[in-house]
């Protein structure tokens, strides 16, 4: 009997060893895997910033445009552009004042803060940083679908969520319309709070 009970202890052990080995191989070869996967993404990211810091330096250039069209517009006499000319991009303030924001919404806001939005927390807020979606304006011109997609392929978790409405929000928010951006947060919140 003792002898027996020796073996299977032994067994037991020796499974138990392999097991840890395994599991170690697979984690290793798992990290290897994603800080490739990381690094390539690094790369990208260089570029991203190199267009953002582009985009930076566009935008007040825009905005002088669209000034000088509309003070032109005015000298003609002929009516302004509208506002939701499909030609045209989100209306974008260049520098949104975050303490009117923060006065109509009842909260502190902080420029670019995609969490603002309803039904995106920290978690959500990473996905998107991950897809190179950091702004409000870059969450304002990204289809519902690719943030369909990327809560799909992030797992049931984030699954469940609805992202058809940020896009939205976010341009509500990237053209500081705060009031507009409140109506339509407190209708999406059910009686139950959620």
């Amino acid at each position: 009997m003792p002898y027996t009970l020796m073996k299977g202890l032994g067994w037991f052990l020796a499974a138990l060893v392999l097991g840890i080995v395994i599991g170690w191989l697979i984690r290793s070869v798992t990290a290897r895997r994603q800080l490739a996967k990381a690094r390539a993404q690094q790369v990208d990211a260089v570029e991203l910033e190199r267009l953002r810091g582009r985009i930076a330096n566009l935008e007040p250039v825009v905005a002088e445009r669209d000034q000088l069209r509309a003070e032109l517009d005015m000298v003609r006499g002929a009516p302004a552009v509208e506002p939701d000319d499909p030609l045209r991009g989100p209306d974008v303030s260049i520098a949104p004042d975050m303490t009117a924001a923060s006065a109509v919404l009842g909260r502190d806001v902080v420029g670019d803060d995609l969490t603002v939005i309803p039904g995106i927390n920290a978690g959500v807020q990473e996905l998107l940083h991950g897809i190179g979606i950091r702004t409000w304006y870059d969450l304002a011109t990204t289809e519902a679908s690719l943030l369909r997609t990327m809560l799909v392929d992030a797992g049931p978790r984030f699954s469940p969520l609805d992202p058809s409405l940020w896009p939205e929000m976010a341009r509500l928010l990237a053209a500081a319309e705060w009031q507009r951006f409140k109506d339509i947060s407190e209708s999406m919140v059910e009686p139950n709070g959620r």
